[in-house]
């Protein structure tokens, strides 16, 4: 089982990474959605840099619990070829496969972890080798269906317990998360990706900010796949 810190380690690893390290490894596309009755699909892995790399290619499948991204090894979906070097300057196609029998049910998230893998002749001896991650979301659905959001406040210490509730089958994309009060006004809010909120499942955010007490009426704006949307909400307590 791989909690968030393994993915949050990679993306430091990355982060910490020189610019020519940065822009070894690329992969595209960066999320992949199959309908039914489609089973695979694929993505390029390119090696822009000036060295050989060696790639591998995991898949996971992706649930929520307890509020938290959990990701499992999975027999469903299978990915070929799992690990292969790439010559500078040269890409190899990675087929991801879904092999289980059973047919889809509302929609099954899984997360493709591609990692760069230190090469023993180029590690510095005593030194810190780093390298690059992928993590790419997974998405096999059947017919068309619609995420199902219910939102909740709690005020916390310092700020507000915001939780995303989707009691429908599809995923949400949620980014640039606000609290709002009943004017309008920001009171608490999250720029960038703030997650996902898988079908079925429970997200909470923690937004540090002030300004609202318990009963108040307040909205929820932030942006999905289908644009910008406002939600109302009542935070509890009061």
């Amino acid at each position: 089982m791989i909690r968030p810190i393994a993915l949050l380690t990679g993306l430091l690893l990355s982060l910490a990474a020189s610019a020519a390290q940065a822009a070894a490894l690329q992969v595209v596309p960066v999320l992949l959605d199959v309908a039914s009755p489609t089973v695979a699909t694929s993505i390029r892995v390119t090696n822009a840099g000036t060295a050989p790399i060696t790639v591998q290619v995991r898949v996971f499948r992706w649930t929520q619990v307890n509020g938290e991204d959990v990701l499992e090894p999975t027999t469903a979906v299978v990915v070929s070829p799992p690990i292969a070097t790439l010559q500078p300057g040269l890409e190899n196609t990675v087929r991801v496969i879904r092999t289980a029998t059973t047919p889809v049910v509302g929609e099954e998230a899984y997360r493709l972890l591609v990692d760069e893998l230190p090469e023993p002749a180029t590690a510095r001896e005593g030194g810190v080798n780093l390298l690059i991650r992928h993590s790419i979301p997974v998405f096999f659905s059947a017919a068309p269906t619609l995420p199902d959001l219910r939102w909740s406040v709690v005020p916390t210490g310092g700020g507000y317990a915001v939780t995303a509730s989707n009691a429908g089958q599809r995923r949400i994309r949620i980014a640039d998360l606000e609290l709002q009060d009943a004017g309008g006004r920001v009171v608490a809010g999250r720029g960038g990706l703030a997650g996902y909120v898988l079908g079925g499942s429970s997200v909470t955010w923690v937004l540090t900010g002030s300004g609202l007490a318990p009963g108040s009426n307040a909205s929820i704006a932030a942006r999905s796949e289908a644009g910008l949307f406002i939600a109302p909400v009542q935070l509890s307590g009061g």
